[in-house]
C-alpha cells in the first residue's frame, strides 16, 4: 500500500523562504558539517526544478534532509544516492527519519 502526502501550500509562502536555485525555495543549516536541508519547496510542481538543484548539490559533503513527507521527494532522494537513516534530535527528545548521502572522499 503507498502512502501519498500532499501538501497545499499558498504560493506566497515561496516569498518567505530563500531562493536556493531557480524555482526552488527552502533553507539550509549546517550542522555537524553536514549540510541540512530542512526544508524545501517548488514553485512550480513538476518542473524538474527540485530534481536540478538537488543534482547540483556538492558531492564531497554529507547532504540531509529530515522529516521528508513527500512520497516523490523521497523518490527523488532515493534514486540520487540517498539513504534513509534515524538521526536523534535534542530538541524534539526523539529520533526523526533524515536522507542522507554521504559526502564523497577524494581518493
Amino acid at each position: 500500500m503507498s502512502t501519498t502526502h500532499t501538501l497545499r501550500i499558498d504560493p506566497a509562502f515561496g516569498s518567505i523562504l530563500e531562493p536556493l536555485a531557480p524555482g526552488v525555495y527552502g533553507y539550509t543549516m549546517e550542522h555537524d558539517g553536514a549540510l541540512y536541508l530542512p526544508m524545501i519547496w517548488s514553485a512550480e510542481e513538476g518542473k524538474g526544478h527540485v530534481g536540478r538543484f538537488l543534482d547540483s548539490l556538492p558531492r564531497d559533503r554529507t547532504v540531509r534532509v529530515p522529516n521528508v513527507i513527500s512520497d516523490r521527494l523521497a523518490g527523488m532522494l532515493e534514486r540520487r544516492g540517498f539513504v534513509r537513516i534515524w538521526e536523534m534530535a535534542p530538541e524534539m527528545n526523539e529520533d526523526v527519519e533524515v536522507w542522507e548521502r554521504k559526502g564523497e572522499t577524494a581518493g
